[in-house]
């Protein structure tokens, strides 16, 4: 198992860039300033506890992904110093906790129902560096935000949220992939049949 720190150094080698501070130590000035906020944002948007209209016969990703944006709409109406910003652009991160023209937070959103200190599935974060080295500027600091809610009838009804701030020497997972896409098969050297 490799940390943050290590596993953005040999992302770096496999993509053939130079290396560059991707993660960064988080400051205790500043994560006190983002735990203060949220928590008064949960409180006093009175997120906890309510309830986020479930759109019918939605799976279980689609659910989450509802319950995530009402999150947010909740949260920024409320946020004093943070906003919760989208963060354009295709993979990791999804999101911006800016600050003004501060916008060095990669965060990345994430519902679930149901935490479980033991369920090791895995949540993937990132796979390119691409975006980071594109849309952030050292120090970079990573949050993780995750809404935790229970489905009731034909709603989720908000339980928690939980902050992550994500060091550099967390512990993440690695998992070396490979994919294909139809223009990779269409384009390829293989032979390919069609019936």
């Amino acid at each position: 198992m490799k940390n943050f720190a290590e596993y953005y150094k040999d992302l770096l080698e496999w993509e053939s860039l130079e290396f560059q501070e991707l993660i960064s130590n988080w400051k205790s000035d500043l994560i006190n300033q983002i735990k203060d906020d949220f928590e008064q944002a949960v409180r006093n948007s009175a997120l906890k506890n309510s309830l986020c209209s479930i759109r019918e016969k939605s799976t279980n990703q689609s659910i989450g992904n509802q319950v995530e944006v009402y999150a947010i709409e909740k949260l920024n109406e409320k946020l004093q110093v943070f906003t919760i910003e989208n963060c354009s652009g295709a993979g990791y991160p999804d999101r911006t906790l800016a600050k003004g023209d501060f916008k060095q937070i990669a965060l990345e959103m994430k519902a679930t129902s149901d935490w479980n200190s033991n369920d090791s599935n895995r949540r993937v974060l990132t796979s390119s560096s691409k975006k980071l080295r594109e849309k952030f500027i050292s120090p970079i600091y990573h949050l993780l935000c995750t809404v935790i809610y229970q489905i009731e009838d034909i709603s989720a009804k908000v339980e928690a949220v939980r902050l992550d701030f994500i060091e550099p020497d967390t512990q993440v997972s690695v998992r070396l992939e490979a994919s294909v896409n139809h223009k990779a098969l269409t384009n390829g050297t293989h032979q390919s049949i069609v019936f």
